[in-house]
């Protein structure tokens, strides 16, 4: 598709993106002189009406947003049967494309993103759209550090139905809420559920819920508890893990419940850590910093914004008590970095610290973890990507086999969607180059064409394909077209060879589009014999096989007639026949014991035959 113009005014450029029911072109805007992303719904889905309404719905929710963190909206339109919406283009990388690169986020990084996605989701909550589908995938970070959210591909009105279809979890597994993984009421707050696991996802490098299938992953979000991001990354702290553990509740009164609350927690947080300045009024106490894993797990789900009046407290107390606070967390900090220096160096300094990473490609999901967690590495899930090996395998890690790391190093796994499906293009009548790219371009392989003889069709044109077009296969399938030779060649009669040289043979025979088969002789020599024979009848195409004789042959040719023949005078006749024929050479008469000698040349060979009074009486062939 790319060079069309969509309504006299959007020039596809370059195809940059895809997902499951539209792809994305950047496109200059001829209008405003502008380069611009537009979102084109897959062709597959065109007829499907309730896939239209879902994709209009979605420019109609976009369009109505406005925020620096969310994707601008610039147009929505309709060209035939192609619908598209026009959007800011943006230079940058997918949170997805970072992790994977960069592994965890520094914290102050992550509050930093995350109140911006914050911010964003306030902004659509507020114009009753729920996005549905927040994951890192779907969170643009421009070269500028800025936040954008994008593809509201599934977000819907509040007014409207708001259950999710049943059997049809809508949205990322990995990144669903327990309502939207049951089929309940999507909302507001299921929008922050999928923040917090993006912030457990930034923070530690993996999503809190892996397994087989997207049921199993499902489930655990409906069932199981996450294990907890400080178990993950002792150095999070606190503050930062309550507000995950908040945002993620399975039970939404004890969540978040708006999305201003969660941006302006993380605001405060990162105000403190701006101004170098404890955590007490967003935690509680000092002491909760230093406090054991086992009394953590005990005081974990108390929510951060119940501390915000002892926060008050702290500014108003009086400077000497501050004072004496902010000593006492510096030598408990101190403490802390001590105890935090000495681990370090036992760890790295420990027996087995260097591990090797295994093979886990072709691995499940769940194999992959246990194989890994046997070898003391941690996981984490990159992309999906469409490959022939079954949905939920590992098909590629970003360490290779046999690599020596140390122990705790994360590995990062490319997951199959399975294989890629598409229409096959009909390219019936089209001429054969242009089919073969756009088969190739579709993801289709060409199979060696069959050529056949059609009187109703170009030359070099496709005829036939099988499989047939507008099939849906998988990609990679060879596609096999019949292309026509033009009418049948009609029938001439096939000159003589004999005498020609090898070279001027050739020459004829390729001039009447034969084909020269087997050659025998000295190729030195002239033709002195063809098959088939001269006036036969042949057509373009067909073979002629070729003897060569020498050039030419001389011999002498002796003949004695008989001293007891009754006649006295004998008439005798010598005949000559190489490549020109059969001839009388000489014709004479000859007495009873006289010898005749003649010298005789032929070209290509000589056949010589002596008659004495009309009898055959010698016959050789030479050489």
């Amino acid at each position: 598709m790319s060079g069309r113009i969509l309504s006299n005014r959007y020039e596809l450029l370059e195809r940059v993106g895809g997902g499951g029911m539209a792809f994305v072109y950047r496109a200059r805007d001829l209008r405003l002189n502008r380069i611009v992303a537009v979102k084109i719904l897959s062709p597959h889905f065109t007829s499907d009406e309730d896939f239209v309404r879902k994709f209009r719905r979605e420019a109609q929710a976009a369009a109505s947003l406005s925020s620096p963190s969310i994707v601008g909206v610039y147009d929505v339109g309709q060209d035939g049967d192609v619908h598209y919406i026009v959007m800011e283009f943006l230079h940058g990388k997918t949170l997805k494309q970072v992790l994977n690169e960069n592994g965890p986020l520094e914290v102050s990084e992550v509050l930093q993103i995350g109140r911006q996605i914050a911010e964003a989701l306030q902004v659509a909550h507020k114009h009753g759209v729920i996005h549905r589908d927040i994951k890192p995938h779907n969170i643009m970070l421009t070269a500028d550090g800025h936040v954008k959210v994008t593809d509201f591909g599934i977000a819907r009105a509040v007014t409207a139905s708001t259950l999710t279809e049943t059997g049809a979890m809508v949205g990322s597994v990995h990144y669903i809420s327990p309502e939207q993984a049951r089929g309940g009421i999507v909302g507001e707050k299921s929008d922050i559920y999928s923040l917090g696991v993006v912030l457990y996802e930034l923070l530690t490098g993996q999503v809190p819920f892996a397994g087989d299938s997207m049921f199993s992953i499902a489930l655990k979000h409906l069932q199981e508890q996450p294990r907890s991001v400080r178990e993950l990354d002792p150095n999070i702290p606190v503050a930062v893990e309550q507000i995950v553990q908040k945002a993620m509740s399975k039970d939404q009164a004890s969540r978040y419940q708006t999305a201003e609350e969660l941006a302006s927690d993380l605001k405060r947080l990162l105000q403190a850590e701006d101004k170098q300045v404890t955590l007490q009024g967003l935690v509680g106490d000092i002491e909760t910093i230093t406090q054991s894993t086992t009394e953590l797990e005990k005081t974990r789900v108390a929510p951060p914004s119940t501390a915000v009046p002892t926060r008050k407290r702290v500014e108003h107390a009086q400077p000497e008590k501050r004072k004496r606070a902010w000593w006492k967390y510096m030598a408990l900090s101190g403490g802390v970095i001590a105890v935090a220096a000495v681990l370090l160096l036992l760890w790295v300094f420990r027996p087995g610290a260097v591990v090797e990473v295994p093979d886990v490609v072709g691995l499940s999901l769940s194999e992959a973890q246990r194989t890994l967690s046997d070898h003391s590495l941690g996981f984490s899930v990159g992309d999906e990507q469409f490959s022939d090996a079954d949905p939920n395998l590992v098909i590629d890690q970003n360490i290779p086999e046999g690599r020596k790391v140390r122990a705790g190093r994360i590995i990062t796994l490319i997951i199959s969607k399975g294989p890629e499906y598409a229409d096959v293009p009909d390219v019936i009548g089209k001429p054969l180059r242009v089919a073969r790219i756009e088969l190739q371009n579709a993801g289709f392989r060409v199979a060696e064409p069959i050529n056949k003889i059609y009187a109703d069709a170009a030359p070099d044109t496709v005829v036939e394909q099988n499989p047939t077009g507008n099939t849906r296969l998988k990609r990679s399938t060879p596609i096999i077209l019949t292309v026509s030779q033009g009418s049948a060649p009609q029938p001439f009669t096939l000159p003589s060879l004999k005498g020609l040289t090898a070279t001027a043979a050739q020459q004829l025979l390729s001039e009447l589009k034969l084909t020269l088969g087997d050659v025998s002789g000295p190729a030195d020599g002239v033709v002195v014999e063809q098959s088939p024979v001269a006036n036969a009848q042949v057509v373009p195409g067909q073979t002629v096989d070729i003897r060569f004789g020498p050039r030419e042959v001389t011999q002498i040719v002796s003949y004695t007639v008989p001293q007891d023949s009754e006649v006295n005078n004998h008439q005798i006749e010598i005949l000559r026949e190489d490549v020109d024929g059969l001839v009388l050479e000489f014709s004479l008469r000859a007495k009873r014991g006289e010898t005749i000698q003649r010298p005789l040349t032929g070209v290509g060979f000589l056949r010589v035959i002596i008659k004495d009074e009309g009898q055959v009486v010698k016959e050789e062939v030479y050489p």
